[in-house]
């Protein structure tokens, strides 16, 4: 069952393979990681001038967020480690939802799941079926679809912007 759950939760395991030594790495995470702000004022009324990410570097692992510039609840929380090599370093990275994301989605789903199930049992035991019954599921779907979309979305930028940080190619 856990392994089923998991398998439709956005979230993404990524092994990154650098030439750079470990230092190296953190020191470029430096220049594009400031530390994580309460509240951020960006773009039209705040101020722009910062780094793409944000978050905390500890000794050979990180958990960082991109800054953006507009909301987005899915955005993908990225936590990392390095692990030194004979000819390099390996950064196994790995991208999450916010706990508080996941623990509302789950209720959110399951409301519209039981719903959906109530509807389900109802036109099972009568014979007279009506569109409008099919709305749970087309916001079930709908609904996946948007945290799916939001977190891809961003993921796929971190991705291609941390391959190109590390001068790194994806394992």
């Amino acid at each position: 069952m856990d392994t089923l759950v998991i398998m439709y939760l956005p979230l993404e395991n990524i092994t990154y393979q650098t030439k750079l030594n470990t230092k190296e790495i953190v020191d470029r995470l430096n220049e594009v990681v400031e530390p994580k702000k309460t509240f951020r004022m960006n773009g039209f009324f705040g101020n722009s001038e910062h780094k793409p990410y944000e978050g905390s570097i500890h000794n050979m692992s990180f958990k960082i967020n991109r800054i953006i510039g507009y909301r987005n609840s899915f955005i993908p929380i990225i936590t990392g480690t390095l692990e030194e090599e004979m000819n390099g370093t390996k950064v196994n990275v790995k991208m999450r939802l916010h706990s508080f994301v996941i623990v509302f989605i789950f209720i959110w789903f399951g409301g519209v799941g039981i719903a959906s199930l109530a509807v389900i049992s109802y036109y099972l035991n009568n014979e007279n079926f009506e569109p409008m019954s099919l709305i749970p599921f087309g916001i079930l779907i709908f609904g996946y679809a948007m945290v799916l979309g939001g977190f891809k979305y961003e993921s796929i930028k971190s991705k291609k912007y941390l391959a190109k940080l590390f001068e790194a190619k994806i394992i």
